[in-house]
């Protein structure tokens, strides 16, 4: 295998990785944010590290997920659920 295949099979998982994130993040708004938006978060990171063709992406998924987790502990706090 080349290293240009390669490459692209990084960059195709980073990007699967940066989905997951997002989906992640979505679903830590609705149940226990401390646990899956820290998740997302790491995921992303990982993701971003994994590829260069991805970075850009991957830090939006950060951005994301970041600012679910601040969302999500803010209607866990209102809603009296929990956090974890």
């Amino acid at each position: 295998m080349s290293a240009a295949a390669a490459h692209r099979h990084a960059d195709t998982v980073a990007g699967f990785l940066c989905a997951f994130s997002f989906a992640l993040s979505g679903l830590a708004l609705a149940r226990h944010p401390g646990l899956l938006a820290t998740a997302a978060i790491v995921i992303a990171l990982v993701a971003a590290r994994m590829s260069e063709a991805r970075r850009t992406l991957a830090a939006w998924a950060v951005g994301i997920a970041g600012f679910a987790f601040f969302l999500g502990m803010v209607i866990a706090v209102t809603t009296d659920n929990p956090l974890y």
